[in-house]
């Protein structure tokens, strides 16, 4: 009898300490958002809010796994840096259905994702002349459940 009791008492406290862990984790993601400037938006073509618990619970790569698979691809570059990086629900604006009247008839579920803005690239420009654009920035969407790159962008 006793040694159930022992045991339930260490179940019991293991099961506390990993509680009190996970709650430490989500108030870090919590911290983790800031608003994106509306240039980091595409001017609207991205949608980019705080998540919930729920939302928050999902997540499994902490800013510096996102910064780092954003870097490895996107920042490359001698002198390139992160200038920019929050956690957040993601949604692709020109996913959003229509009718024909203009009501919104589907809006995707917010993904969460964090945005990764690397400053101080060159970035290959498309065009008749081509050429090298100097000192520009990467917007990278990296996936924050399983670390993958949903897209990159640069506006400017």
């Amino acid at each position: 009898m006793g040694s159930v009791i022992v045991a339930a008492v260490i179940l019991t406290v293991n099961a506390r300490a990993r509680f009190d862990g996970s709650n430490s984790t989500l108030a870090q993601f919590r911290n983790a958002y800031e608003r994106p400037p509306k240039l980091l938006l595409a001017y609207g073509e991205i949608r980019f809010a705080p998540l919930d618990d729920a939302q928050l619970s999902r997540v499994r790569i902490t800013p510096t796994v996102a910064i780092r698979v954003a870097s490895s691809q996107f920042g490359r570059d001698h002198g390139s840096r992160v200038t920019f990086e929050s956690l957040g629900g993601y949604i692709d604006a020109n996913r959003i259905v229509h009718d024909w009247v203009g009501t919104r008839s589907w809006v995707p579920k917010a993904l969460p994702a964090y945005i990764v803005r690397i400053s101080g690239v060159q970035i290959e420009l498309d065009g008749p002349h081509g050429g090298v654009a100097k000192n520009r920035s990467w917007n990278v969407i990296v996936n924050a459940i399983d670390g993958r790159v949903i897209s990159a962008m640069t506006y400017n």
